[in-house]
């Protein structure tokens, strides 16, 4: 797309259609497993992924790839239609040019759902109207970003890595986990039939706030019998809105037999972190247990930029602890993690990446911290983009053959060597068909 976008920037697409097209309802766990080993594959090759996706199952695609894409730093966006956009009268089109223009210019490291002019969480939200346009909600958390007139980031409710580990797809799942839906008159027998073995993981869908009858032996007794054998049960609410807590005594009871809470998370959500969390062998039983927190930030670029330009990092400490986020840019669409590697600071570059700042932001040049690094020659700066994950497009890396032979012809081999590091290519030809590697000889490099 040329100019779709009041940034007048240009989104360039590719499509990979998978053959056979599969009905959503007829997805399985594998079928995650494909789109995330698909998405690992290209990751270097695109700045977003927008994925086509059939409705009913949606929600939970959206949550298991949330959980199954680790370290992400890149928008991926599930959207569909409720009308086929092959249909005159449809919402297809609106879906797919709203996920399109997110993914390809907002740097949103979160796997999101869009639907209906708004970005959801794609772990927090849940299917809710079968014949109506605005077929999703997110209960309790309200949308990531709102395309009206102007598409509006809620940029303080974006969730940011705080590692500076390397992106990596985790296609493990455990099948062996349900979904169990309390009403009254359940019997013991069907609740001891579904606990047992090869079960391993339960969503239990309880009244109200996470309550349960504590007038019923039977069913606690079950429920004990089960969690004293490693089952995890995760105790959500039946309501679309609210959370589960143990204000009254029906809902410790539950507590009490060794259920978890599940807080406000949607069963989607529940069952699919079930399934990821239990295919993880190299943890323990209790640490399969905990629950992940997000991370809130707030907005102050100018000053961000300004202590990353002088290496303070007892001020970028000061601004976070004020709720600052370290990926929010200034006029220019430079974030702190630029400014800090441009300059070299090479402790704060650390610091920035460890407290979520991202590899993958644009200025308005299209430079990234990586190119800036380079740019300047900062040779350990750019080991350190590298090792976390940083990358040439596509565009530049076939658009360095030129600069390449430059530095080789003037006998820059220190430039090379930056460029190497970096990833770049050094037989790739510049545009009189020779390489570096011809202008110097490979033994100086």
């Amino acid at each position: 797309f040329n100019k779709l976008s009041k940034g007048y920037k240009r989104i360039v697409y590719t499509v990979i259609e998978y053959n056979p097209l599969l009905d959503s309802s007829n997805m399985t766990t594998d079928d995650w497993g494909r789109i995330g080993k698909d998405i690992e594959k290209n990751y270097e090759s695109y700045d977003g992924f927008v994925i086509l996706h059939g409705t009913d199952t949606m929600a939970y695609t959206a949550s298991a790839l949330s959980f199954m894409c680790e370290h992400l730093g890149k928008p991926i966006i599930l959207t569909g239609s409720q009308v086929p956009i092959y249909e005159m009268r449809n919402d297809g089109r609106d879906n797919l040019l709203g996920a399109l223009l997110i993914a390809g210019q907002f740097v949103i490291p979160e796997v999101c759902l869009y639907f209906y002019n708004k970005l959801y969480r794609g772990n927090r939200v849940t299917k809710v109207d079968a014949g109506s346009f605005n077929a999703f909600s997110s209960p309790n958390l309200a949308p990531l970003a709102v395309a009206e007139v102007d598409i509006t980031i809620n940029w303080d409710t974006v969730w940011r890595a705080n590692t500076t580990a390397k992106f990596q797809v985790s296609t493990e799942l455990n099948r062996n986990v349900g979904l169990l839906r309390l009403f009254p008159g359940i019997t013991a027998a069907t609740m001891r039939a579904f606990l047992q073995p090869p079960m391993e993981g339960v969503v239990l869908e309880t009244y109200g706030s996470g309550n349960a009858p504590d007038n019923r032996p039977d069913l606690l007794e079950e429920l004990k019998k089960a969690t004293d054998s490693d089952v995890i049960i995760i105790n959500c609410t039946q309501c679309l809105r609210g959370t589960v807590a143990a204000s009254y005594a029906t809902g410790k009871v539950l507590m009490d037999a060794g259920l978890i809470a599940g807080g406000d998370m949607t069963p989607e959500a529940a069952l699919s972190k079930l399934s990821y969390v239990l295919a993880k062998k190299d943890i323990s039983f209790d640490a399969k247990k905990k629950e992940l927190e997000a991370i809130r930030d707030a907005l102050a670029p100018p000053l961000a930029c300004a202590s990353a330009k002088i290496g303070d990092i007892e001020a970028l400490e000061a601004l976070k602890e004020m709720g600052t986020n370290m990926c929010l840019s200034d006029y220019d669409g430079r974030t702190p993690l630029h400014i800090a590697a441009c300059e070299g600071h090479l402790k704060l570059v650390e610091y920035l990446l460890s407290h979520g700042a991202t590899v993958y932001a644009k200025d308005r040049y299209g430079d990234t911290p990586l190119s800036n690094a380079v740019r300047f020659r900062h040779k350990e700066v750019v080991k350190l983009l590298r090792k976390t994950g940083a990358h040439f497009s596509r565009d530049e890396l076939d658009e360095a053959g030129t600069e390449l032979c430059s530095l080789a012809a003037s006998g820059d081999l220190e430039g090379l060597e930056i460029w190497k590091l970096a990833g770049a290519d050094l037989n790739k030809p510049g545009y009189n068909g020779q390489t570096a590697l011809q202008l110097v000889g490979p033994q100086n490099i």
